[in-house]
């Protein structure tokens, strides 16, 4: 899943607007935007839609994902109505809603499981293009700061964002020529916190368009303004390969990653600390160097009765909800032909565990299913088994939650060596949250497996618990220095 979270910031003013979509120097897809006057009861309105079509490749597999971002708004800008379509796999996901007496009521649709919730919603917010929108009414000046409230549809949010104005200079565009464009940094603070994966460097001319957008992750995300021939232009054989191109290289060879049951390993990240970012659990520890940008962090391959034991979990890890469908009639025959006569709930987690392994052929084509298709086509990459294996395991009254986060790979077939994206699960045996690896057929992970976040995945906003890999992707160095 690659995300274009503070990609889409096309031109408030403009009644039709194309970028083109560069990663890592490839020209990867486009977004289109255009504004259409509407009435209603009226009043006038603006119907404004933004599409983003990215593809790139994954091992032999070419991926292209869709997402149709749509509002109804004020001409001052505030937004009244959405519908955010996503496909990132057989079946389209979306996410709709209107706002009621300050409250937006997003309703997630289309994977067998409806799902609801309140996001408290001003006539201060914006879409996705509120930086453009604002710089449009009134253009920046350097030393200037502004902020304002932006939806990200990616991740269903509301965000607040701070705009400080730069500099003017000439900037190379897309097309090799120079232009003066005014440097505009866009800060992106969520819960409180300032989320640099979602920031950007914006590019922006005398009325207020953002001719060109950097973005730093995944090896460096570009966008252009420009025509849609050029938009839409082929940038030749399609060679970003999301795989191979988020490999964290590492100096050191684990000569049997999936047999390591401890590794001692030492973390750096370029401008941030490891510890705030990477979590402590029962398995996984990090001390921090002193240096605020890395940690030792030890990882031990931890069983259903090692340690101590945590607290209960809360509801959300055994209800079912739009992506961990658990309800879903396929879904819990598939859990009860796995777990057989097995009555132990640990038992049971294992078979489903070996099940998904044993029945789920891998492919790269897929990139993010709702356990319900996983169920029927039985093909997918980690997500896929994860997310069936969460919800088989809640079929049978086992709270489950998924992990994200990174593990070693030593693939000849992909041609790529190091620490990779990697999804698995989690389920909550003898008072213990113990890891299970359904891509791996581990019933416990080694020690390769490094955490970023697990979830629940619950709500309206799955997509959120990706936002760990692109914090860390591309500023992160990893060296093992112990193994067991």
């Amino acid at each position: 899943m690659i995300l274009t979270t503070a990609l889409a910031v096309p031109a408030a003013h403009a009644e039709d607007a194309w970028d083109a979509v560069f990663l890592a120097g490839n020209k990867i897809g486009y977004i289109h935007t255009f504004i259409e006057k509407v009435t209603e009861k009226n009043r006038p309105l603006n119907r404004v839609r933004v599409d983003t079509v990215l593809s790139f490749r994954r091992g032999d597999d070419v991926v292209t994902q869709k997402m149709m971002y749509g509002t109804i708004e004020t001409p001052e800008g505030e937004v009244l109505r959405l519908d955010t379509r996503t496909l990132t796999s057989d079946n389209e996901i979306r996410v709709y809603g209107d706002v009621i007496k300050g409250q937006m009521r997003l309703i997630l649709e289309g994977t067998k499981q409806r799902q609801e919730q309140i996001v408290p919603w001003g006539p201060e917010v914006r879409g996705p293009y509120a930086a453009e929108q604002s710089m449009a009414k009134t253009p920046m000046t350097e030393g200037e700061s502004r902020t304002l409230k932006m939806y990200i549809p990616d991740l269903n949010r509301v965000v607040d964002i701070e705009l400080k104005g730069g500099p003017t200079s000439d900037i190379e565009l897309g097309d090799g020529m120079k232009r003066p464009l005014r440097k505009v940094e866009q800060i992106a603070t969520l819960d409180g916190k300032v989320r640099p994966e979602l920031g950007a460097t914006l590019w922006v001319d005398t009325a207020g368009q953002i001719l060109k957008q950097d973005v730093d992750l995944l090896g460096g995300m570009t966008t252009y303004r420009t025509t849609e021939e050029g938009a839409k232009a082929p940038g030749g054989r399609i060679k970003y390969d999301q795989i191979r191109g988020t490999i964290v290289k590492t100096s050191r060879e684990i000569p049997n990653p999936y047999q390591t049951t401890y590794i001692k390993y030492q973390v750096t990240l370029k401008d941030e600390d490891p510890t705030k970012i990477i979590p402590n659990d029962r398995r996984q520890t990090l001390t921090p160097s002193g240096d605020g940008k890395s940690a030792v962090m030890i990882i031990n391959t931890m069983g259903p009765n090692d340690g101590e034991a945590g607290s209960e979990p809360g509801p959300e890890f055994l209800r079912p909800n739009g992506v961990v469908t658990s309800a879903d009639a396929r879904v819990k025959r598939l859990a009860d032909r796995a777990v057989g006569n097995a009555a132990d709930p640990w038992e049971q987690a294992v078979r489903i565990n070996k099940w998904v392994f044993q029945n789920m052929r891998s492919n790269f084509a897929t990139t993010f299913a709702p356990a319900s298709e996983a169920a029927v086509n039985l093909t997918g990459d980690c997500t896929e088994h994860s997310v069936l294996a969460a919800a088989m395991s809640r079929a049978k009254g086992i709270p489950s939650r998924v992990a994200v986060g990174l593990i070693f790979v030593d693939s000849k077939e992909l041609k790529a060596k190091g620490f990779g994206f990697h999804m698995w699960h989690e389920v909550f045996v003898n008072n213990r949250w113990v890891a299970l690896d359904s891509s791996f057929d581990q019933s416990q992970v080694d020690a390769t497996h490094i955490k970023l976040s697990d979830s629940s995945l619950e709500g309206v906003s799955p997509f959120e618990s990706f936002l760990p890999i692109l914090r860390v992707q591309g500023k992160v160095t990893i060296e093992p220095l112990e193994l067991r």
